[in-house]
């Protein structure tokens, strides 16, 4: 027992020093790199598993805190900049991943108000469909789900009794109950396969007595809200066609879901997309080399740093935006542009 508890103390204090050297960090560092700032959903969330909603006073506290601190650009100057090595040091870039349609009817608004630039990367392919991304869908058969296990990809997959704790589950939580982790199982298991795999898999599972699942909060946008929001200050980038994780594909499917996301973007957004996003951050060179030879300017990875000035402009990474205040994004801010740095010097 005493030697558990003095384990605990030092743990304790540990943390306490860690926390104190980044504040002193932030504090008294001047330096500050480029960074690309990622969202997905503007959306108070309690079944938030991997942090990707913001709600809307954060976010309107973030933008108003960028706009007066940070050089904002667009995705594609800020591109065009680094290929150059004219970027300068507190550039900062807004990016929204997947077309939800809180991205027309609560960033748009916001986005404008604060004169702030943003590129949204639309799955082209999947705008417009009434159906949620598989990933939503997936959580609502789950937690919905009245047995206690579900089958898919020759496997039973256990989800144990419901539980009101099941829709409470914030970013990052170990803590998590058995229908939670029965969630992420499936995830897990059908995140790495082909678009039809995925729908196939699903169909199986809403054949298994699971209720109709049809969750506003949800959906993508419609072409219409796309046409909407076009401005000069909001441009459209490219997440594939159907925000499959690319590297499992053959080099021809590859092909199609970068090469093909072009038209089907300036079809539904009225411009050529200069921008892409990689679905799930995944990538490899050969994603790399397509999407250049696409006629890209530039592509975005899920690497949680700051740009260095020999990052390569189709692997650049972005840093995921929390839901955080104004001095937590300064804080994250600061982490990042010393991660870049530290990694940088010890290359």
């Amino acid at each position: 027992m005493i030697v558990w508890n003095l384990e605990k103390i030092r743990s304790a204090v540990a943390r306490r020093a860690r926390l104190r050297a980044r504040k002193l960090r932030a504090r008294f560092s001047r330096a500050r790199r480029p960074v690309i700032l990622m969202y997905h959903r503007i959306a108070d969330e309690t079944f938030d598993p991997w942090g990707l909603a913001v709600a809307p006073d954060k976010f309107a506290q973030q933008l108003s805190w960028l706009a007066n601190h940070r050089s904002l650009l667009s995705l594609s100057e800020f591109a065009r900049l680094h290929r150059i090595a004219q970027l300068p040091d507190d550039a900062i870039a807004v990016t929204f991943d997947d077309g939800y349609a809180c991205t027309a009817r609560i960033a748009a608004p916001l986005l404008n108000c604060c004169r702030v630039p943003a590129t949204i990367f639309l799955p082209a392919g999947l705008i417009g469909r009434t159906r949620s991304f598989w990933w939503d869908e997936l959580a609502e058969i789950v937690m919905k789900h009245g047995r206690t296990s579900l089958s898919a990809l020759g496997r039973t997959f256990d989800l144990g009794e419901r539980h009101d704790r099941d829709g409470a589950w914030p970013r990052d939580s170990r803590k998590r109950t058995p229908r939670q982790n029965g969630f992420y199982a499936l995830w897990a298991a059908l995140q790495p396969l082909p678009p039809d795999a995925i729908e196939e898999a699903l169909a199986g599972l809403r054949d298994q007595d699971t209720p109709e699942c049809a969750d506003e909060r949800h959906r993508l946008m419609t072409p219409d809200e796309v046409r909407s929001i076009r401005s000069d200050r909001i441009e459209f980038g490219s997440h594939a066609l159907s925000h499959a994780s690319l590297p499992g594909l053959p080099r021809a499917e590859k092909a199609r879901e970068i090469r093909g996301s072009v038209a089907a973007c300036e079809e539904l957004a009225g411009t050529r997309p200069l921008t892409f996003a990689y679905p799930f951050g995944d990538f490899d060179a050969e994603c790399e080399a397509i999407a250049a030879d696409a006629g890209f300017r530039c592509a975005c990875t899920v690497e949680p740093r700051a740009v260095r000035p020999d990052d390569r402009l189709f692997a650049l990474p972005r840093l995921k935006a929390g839901n955080w205040t104004w001095r937590q994004l300064r804080q994250a801010l600061a982490d990042a542009s010393w991660q870049a740095g530290s990694v940088a010097v010890e290359a």
